[in-house]
């Protein structure tokens, strides 16, 4: 699976920062990661398997639970991530292939996937991959990006033919240069015109979420990257999400939108339909 994982490594060694809270003086990350896992925020004495962490910004906030954490990437953005987390005892970063991951099946108190499953080029084998990991009772977190008609008809579907077949550091050097100058106009038809104005523009914005000018800057140069340079952009619906959950034997399943798109989560049933316990 080594599709496009240049690109990711680019952004995440230049971008080694930009999304840690401990660099945004924000809470942004972790309030993203408990609100779309719902866990608390004490994981003492429990294992969790972050799948496609990037630089980090998900791993910073999982090793203040107090649980064992394993996080892989397939991209050399496993060398962001050991810079910014790499101290914790109670972490193991590792380089792994999403569909090999180095860990026993059945195994883990916990699996977290978040804006990777989408970027594979099989997500719903990417799914059971992650899956087969949660022991019995255990939990499984993902989102994927929506497949819904207002998120196909955008720039970034309009343009990710051409732009996922760049050379990583050419495009970046083009978005780099080119979202900086459209963030005022971006600002200008948010204001007036809400998410339709920032649907009009080709570039990733956030004016909500309170960043300094020069963090909302690098937020927006990573993120327009982020939509454009991945070989592989695969959204899903709900129904698809729910099969995927159900074909594992997941119970408890819960499926819906989410900040970064539709989430899913679910536990492993504690005993196999006509197996005893």
């Amino acid at each position: 699976m080594s599709d496009g994982v240049a690109s990711f490594g680019l952004q995440w060694n230049t971008h080694r920062e930009t999304q840690l809270d401990s660099h945004t003086g924000l809470s942004i990350s972790r309030d993203r990661l408990f609100a779309v896992t719902g866990w608390p925020a004490d994981l003492t004495g429990q294992t969790i398997l972050e799948a496609g962490s990037g630089a980090g910004r998900f791993t910073e906030i999982l090793v203040t639970t107090g649980a064992e954490i394993i996080s892989i990437d397939l991209s050399s953005a496993v060398e962001a991530n050991r810079r910014n987390n790499g101290h914790n005892r109670n972490l193991r970063i590792l380089q792994a292939d999403i569909l090999d991951i180095p860990v026993p099946p059945l195994s883990m108190d916990k699996v977290l996937c978040l804006g990777v499953i989408q970027h594979t080029p099989d997500p719903k084998a990417t799914f059971h991959s992650l899956a087969k990991h949660v022991k019995a009772g255990g939990e499984l977190v993902i989102d994927v990006y929506p497949k819904r008609l207002s998120a196909l008809i955008s720039w970034k579907y309009l343009l990710r033919p051409v732009t996922k077949r760049m050379d990583p550091q050419r495009l970046y050097s083009i978005v780099s240069s080119i979202t900086p100058k459209l963030l005022p106009l971006a600002d200008v038809l948010e204001r007036r015109l809400g998410r339709l104005g920032s649907r009009l523009m080709p570039i990733a914005h956030y004016p909500n979420l309170n960043l300094s000018p020069e963090l909302a800057r690098q937020w927006a140069i990573l993120d327009t990257f982020d939509m454009y340079s991945p070989a592989h952009d695969h959204p899903q619906s709900i129904k698809t999400i729910q099969r995927w959950f159900d074909e594992a034997g997941f119970v408890d399943v819960h499926v819906g939108p989410g900040p970064n798109g539709f989430v899913g989560r679910g536990r492993r049933a504690l005993t196999t339909p006509g197996k005893p316990s």
